[in-house]
């Protein structure tokens, strides 16, 4: 963990608590156990700042860095999903991802001795992921304004140029605001999602532990949740095929 972000982060939580334990020292342990590379000691330390309620970008993020040193790619990709559904942009994150992609796909071709192809999500998913539901709420309703503004504007112009200039506004904040309506949407729409945390897991044919194991999943692939019970969730798998998970084996994507 660098020390600049962990200063960062210091300055961030000044003055918090989580648990008993107060969370600059939760930090300033996590920073000296990764400086150790025991990933295992900093990532406890980071995950009791989030459960805490400490879950703001650089906390998650540096604990998808430390799941990917430590080798828990799944969890990894999760945190790193979950930064990225509530920024419109975050580059470092974005390559982060990417790359801990690649170091799990890696891993499964050596194990296999075949490649391992991604699936992307849906077209309509990703269309409704290109912005954070609140983000894409607000700049609706901003482009609405703008066209009631634009066509008082336009009524009330007297001159041809303001006229035009107003028909001009009044048409980008249609665009506008149609580009940010369907991203809503769709994201409304989407399914419910969640990341498989933990590697060797199959889908099960009922709620139970003792319950026949199916297909295989893969660690970090999205699932869509389709039922709950008993601890359980209902999940369909990229490869179309549907079973029971754990709760605790899946990581789940907010809206």
């Amino acid at each position: 963990m660098r020390a600049a972000r962990s200063l960062t982060l210091a300055l961030l939580l000044a003055g918090g608590a989580a648990a008993a334990v107060p969370a600059q020292t939760l930090l300033s342990r996590a920073a000296e156990a990764e400086s150790r590379r025991d990933h295992a000691a900093a990532a406890r330390d980071l995950e009791e700042l989030v459960a805490s309620g400490f879950d703001g970008r650089d906390i998650v993020a540096n604990l998808g860095h430390v799941y990917t040193e430590a080798g828990r790619f799944g969890e990894a990709i999760w945190c790193y999903e979950r930064v990225l559904r509530r920024r419109v942009v975050d580059l470092e994150v974005q390559h982060n991802l990417q790359a801990t992609r690649l170091r799990l796909a890696r891993r499964d071709a050596a194990r296999t001795g075949r490649a391992v192809v991604e699936t992307p999500p849906p077209l309509s998913v990703q269309w409704g992921e290109l912005l954070p539901r609140d983000v894409s709420v607000t700049l609706t309703l901003l482009g609405e304004l703008l066209i009631v503004a634009a066509w008082a504007w336009r009524r009330r112009s007297e001159s041809e140029m303001a006229r035009v200039g107003a028909t001009a506004a009044l048409c980008t904040a249609v665009v506008f605001t149609g580009f940010t309506a369907t991203v809503m949407l769709a994201r409304w729409r989407a399914p419910v999602e969640s990341v498989v945390l933990h590697d060797g897991l199959r889908l099960l044919q009922a709620p139970r532990v003792d319950a026949v194991p199916a297909e295989a999943v893969r660690e970090g692939e999205r699932v869509t949740t389709v039922g709950h019970e008993a601890g359980f969730l209902r999940v369909r798998a990229d490869h179309g095929h549907s079973g029971w998970l754990r709760e605790t084996d899946l990581g789940p994507l907010g809206p």
